[in-house]
């Protein structure tokens, strides 16, 4: 019998060392885990999407984005324009949650509980460079036509939430920093 195997020291060694693979094992299947998971979520998107380049699937993972949240990605330029005087007006937010009722996106789906969320905390402007990406990719695919349909009803849209609140002492229903943002939002749509 080997005297190293009753030694106490020499135990504990060996169990730090069984310990510290353990640990790395599993750290390393998480990653693992997560990887496999992020390519789920890509493909997923693809399909819902039709998108297939790599880089906007991409940026729309790791913005959080997921096939049962794109809903409510698709109203981002809605809340982006409602934050831009700092908060959201409650007029604001019944415009963003009229116009997601209009879309399909209904009380206690995944994305109306997402943008309720955004209309009371600011969202992570990579959501916004994500949207950015995609109606970009949108406007190489789509045609003419249909494009034009969705960014007309969107800038409709986007001018409700902006006059909602109804504009400083009610002179102007349409702040600097509102027409900016739209105007933002206008041009990611040229290809």
């Amino acid at each position: 019998m080997n005297g190293a195997s009753h030694d106490p020291f020499h135990q504990r060694e060996r169990a730090l060392e069984d310990a510290f693979f353990k640990e790395r094992d599993r750290q390393l299947m998480d990653k693992l885990r997560s990887h496999l998971a992020a390519l789920e979520h890509k493909a997923q998107l693809a399909h819902v999407t039709g998108i297939v380049e790599d880089h906007v699937l991409q940026s729309l993972t790791q913005a959080g984005v997921r096939p049962e949240t794109l809903g409510a990605v698709l109203l981002i330029p809605l809340v982006e324009v409602a934050w831009c005087d700092g908060t959201v007006a409650a007029e604001e937010r019944e415009a963003i949650l009229n116009a997601a009722s209009q879309q399909g996106i209904h009380r206690g789906s995944p994305s109306r509980e997402l943008l309720e969320h955004w209309l009371t905390e600011r969202p992570d402007p990579r959501i916004f460079s994500a949207w950015k990406e995609y109606v970009h990719e949108l406007a190489r695919l789509m045609a003419g036509p249909a494009l034009e349909t969705m960014k007309k009803n969107l800038l409709g849209r986007l001018h409700n939430v902006a006059s909602a609140a109804g504009g400083f002492l009610g002179l102007s229903t349409i702040s600097q920093h509102e027409q900016q943002k739209i105007d933002e939002i206008a041009k990611s749509w040229e290809a």
